[in-house]
């Protein structure tokens, strides 16, 4: 994720207003490996997935979006279907 989407991360509307892609490259600075790590839930341990998704379920929302980021996303949704989405019946 920080690699191909670091802009997910940039602080306040930042992500909002900036005109041109080269200034998205520049902000991308901003934001680091470490900031990706914590608040992100990425790679292919599902019982994090399974973790992030229940805390949401927990604070309320009935609808939480997942995004992949990255080339492989047949993997993404095979993932997703074969070993969260099973954990995740009873919520």
């Amino acid at each position: 994720m920080h690699r191909l989407w670091a802009n997910e991360l940039l602080p306040g509307e930042l992500g909002q207003v900036l005109p041109s892609p080269k200034h998205f490259e520049q902000a991308q600075t901003l934001v680091t490996e470490d900031m990706v790590r914590e608040n992100r839930v990425c790679g292919d341990d599902a019982d994090e997935h399974v973790a992030e998704l229940k805390r949401f379920a927990d604070a309320g929302f009935d609808r939480v979006y997942v995004n992949q980021i990255g080339p492989d996303v047949r993997g993404f949704f095979d993932f997703y279907r074969t070993k969260v989405l099973p954990q995740l019946q009873s919520v």
